[in-house]
């Protein structure tokens, strides 16, 4: 380390996660925080085709480097099977017309229940490239007025 640590690199960016069917953020029934309330439970498995692209992305990255004239090279290798924590998640409360395929209208309006709104990453079908707080704002921004909406009685139920 005291011969590289002036002379290395690491380089990561951001991988799209896939949503699949079995992606889930629940409340855990047995574990709770210091105030008594239950903690987030993130489950599911991961696309398959969310790790072929980031294998193209390392092999990308690792061109890169051999170009700007690196010696030696290491690819990460590992393919944890499951979710973390560790991405901007998205997509367990989609938006949608169809009820049967999402949970939230357009307002971010949940369907099947009145005067409840999701205003997060969540109603997200995916997250794009990039990293979604600018879209999650804006969302929020158009939500909001929703939600004012029907808080004052004028409605905007879709």
């Amino acid at each position: 380390m005291r011969d590289w640590y002036k002379r290395s690199i690491v380089i990561m960016g951001p991988t799209q996660q896939i949503p699949t069917a079995e992606g889930r953020v629940t409340l855990d029934p047995a574990v709770r925080d210091k105030w008594g309330m239950p903690v987030v439970r993130i489950s599911g498995n991961v696309h398959p085709h969310t790790f072929d692209i980031g294998d193209v992305q390392a092999r990308r990255a690792e061109m890169w480097l051999k170009e700007a004239g690196a010696i030696h090279t290491t690819l990460s290798a590992g393919h944890p099977g499951s979710v973390s924590a560790g991405q901007h998640q998205a997509g367990t409360c989609r938006m949608g017309n169809d009820p049967q395929g999402s949970v939230v209208n357009r307002f971010c309006q949940i369907h099947d229940v009145d005067n409840v709104f999701v205003i997060d990453s969540s109603v997200h079908v995916t997250n794009g490239g990039f990293n979604p707080a600018l879209t999650i704002m804006a969302v929020a921004y158009y939500a909001s007025q929703a939600l004012v909406g029907t808080w004052k009685g004028t409605g905007f139920r879709s």
